[in-house]
């Protein structure tokens, strides 16, 4: 799976299976909404082999701080996730 994190949105993608894809939104959720942001989340894609997998778009109702960035990514890392700052 890959993540990308921009300061208004995070973008989950190639998630092979719903599972994998809630473990990951389940932590990822946990921070944002202790955080007092407020995610709206976009769905997408299939778990056909040879079709990229699930993916999901996380908009936010303001920017990520510095510190929650850092926060995200250690998180997704140590979850096997390759993380990309934009």
């Amino acid at each position: 799976m890959i993540a990308r994190i921009e300061r208004r949105n995070i973008v989950l993608q190639e998630a092979s299976n719903y599972w994998e894809l809630r473990s990951v939104l389940d932590n990822v959720n946990q921070i944002l909404l202790s955080r007092k942001y407020k995610p709206t989340y976009f769905f997408q894609g299939t778990p056909v082999i040879g079709q990229g997998g699930f993916s999901v778009i996380i908009k936010l109702d303001r920017e990520l701080t510095e510190e929650d960035v850092r926060i995200l990514k250690r998180i997704l890392s140590s979850s096997g996730i390759n993380v990309v700052i934009k």
